[in-house]
């Protein structure tokens, strides 16, 4: 494996390496399952001691870039989960189920609470009226990915802030209590540091990157029914999309 480092430089040699690491997985020259040479290859080709190389792979590690297999080695683990689009709207739930992929959900917090103005004018309900607040911890194949916050208007959902949410699909819910189908969806979607709250239920440092989905979801006529966050683990998660040129 060919690493280049300057030890004349102002960045931290574990530094470069991490930094020259990362770059081969962008360019695909590491890719999802490979695995890389032993730390005392490592140190021996690049003529550094093991506490530097142990601080490189460390760094790509807590960035989810590379995970260690007790007796086996060091491999790479690049995002593999998808998020489509445009055309049909998906919750993120049925996302992972079209790809095959196992995942758990764990609600974290499940209560009423009263709606400030932000929430009130995206739930088209009345200040300081009651809407369920459920935030849940989804991982996919044992690792934490995504943090879910959703503001679900109750008048339309009469019952649904006493269903139990560990891995059972919201949409599913909404859907089966209304007897409706929903309709629509608006999204945004933000690159941001994840923060200390948001990082310690993700298992990451307060700097790490992560991609913002804030959504409002409508039943017909456009009726508001969840306003919610998703907080998406960047090294896991990248999203597609279709453009058709008319």
């Amino acid at each position: 494996m060919q690493i280049s480092i300057n030890k004349k430089s102002m960045i931290p040699v574990y530094e470069q390496i991490a930094n020259e690491l990362r770059d081969k997985m962008y360019n695909g020259d590491l890719q999802d399952g490979d695995q890389i040479d032993s730390e005392p290859k490592l140190c021996m080709i690049l003529k550094v001691s093991r506490g530097t190389v142990r601080k490189a792979l460390e760094v790509l590690i807590k960035e989810g870039r590379l995970t260690k297999i007790h007796g086996k080695g060091t491999f790479v683990t690049n995002p593999d989960v998808a998020y489509p689009l445009g055309g049909k709207l998906y919750s993120f739930a049925e996302t992972l189920d079209m790809q095959h992929l196992n995942y758990d959900t764990q609600v974290v917090k499940q209560d009423l609470l009263s709606a400030n103005k932000e929430i009130a004018e995206h739930l088209n309900i009345p200040i300081g009226d009651k809407f369920l607040y459920l935030e849940r911890l989804r991982s996919v194949q044992g690792e934490k990915v995504m943090l879910i916050e959703n503001r679900v208007n109750i008048n339309i959902c009469p019952g649904i802030e006493r269903k139990n949410f560990n891995n059972v699909s919201l949409f599913a819910e909404i859907e089966g209590i209304s007897g409706k189908s929903i309709d629509s969806a608006m999204s945004t979607y933000e690159a941001l540091t994840v923060g200390n709250k948001r990082g310690d239920l993700l298992n990451l440092p307060a700097s790490s990157p992560i991609f913002k989905v804030q959504q409002t979801v409508f039943m017909p006529n456009h009726k508001p029914i969840e306003y919610g966050s998703v907080w998406l683990k960047a090294n896991k998660y990248f999203l597609t999309t279709t453009l058709q040129r008319r």
